[in-house]
């Protein structure tokens, strides 16, 4: 099964290298920051346009913060000037990585099949947990499906 998130890995780092140069994602994936230096990471696609996504951030910095021990990671979708500026008004605790160009494949390589955001998806590969949510998402929420994780993971 990890043979399959290797290769599933690939085909995103293609996809977001196809998307245009200002690519920040890219780095993110190519340096494994949280998808491999944490057992578990919450990775939250969204856009400085978008209402529900801009309402979620301090929701999710917040969850950051209080979760150490868990990995975080944004994905923003726009050009970089509109996130650096939504960023100076709405700054996170977790590392944004910004895409810049056709944000649809790239949601489809994350399972998002449907295309909305915001779009949340909390990973354990060490026993290929995958759970995903479209639409906003509280701390609470991604509390439960990080335990859910850690249970199946233990077991």
């Amino acid at each position: 099964m990890n043979k399959i998130y290797i290769m599933l890995i690939g085909v995103i780092l293609l996809a977001i290298s196809a998307c245009g140069k200002d690519n920040d994602a890219l780095k993110a994936y190519k340096e494994k920051e949280t998808l491999s230096n944490k057992q578990i990471t919450v990775i939250n696609l969204w856009a400085p346009w978008c209402g529900p996504c801009r309402q979620e951030i301090p929701e999710l910095s917040r969850f950051a913060k209080d979760n150490p021990e868990i990995g975080v990671v944004g994905i923003a979708f726009d050009k970089r000037k509109n996130i650096e500026k939504f960023l100076k008004t709405t700054p996170t605790s977790y590392p944004i990585r910004y895409l810049d160009g056709d944000a649809t494949g790239v949601m489809m390589k994350f399972g998002n099949k449907s295309g909305g955001i915001p779009y949340t998806m909390v990973y354990a590969p060490s026993c290929d947990f995958k759970k995903s949510h479209v639409g906003p998402v509280n701390a609470k929420q991604i509390k439960i499906v990080v335990e859910e994780a850690k249970k199946e993971c233990t077991n």
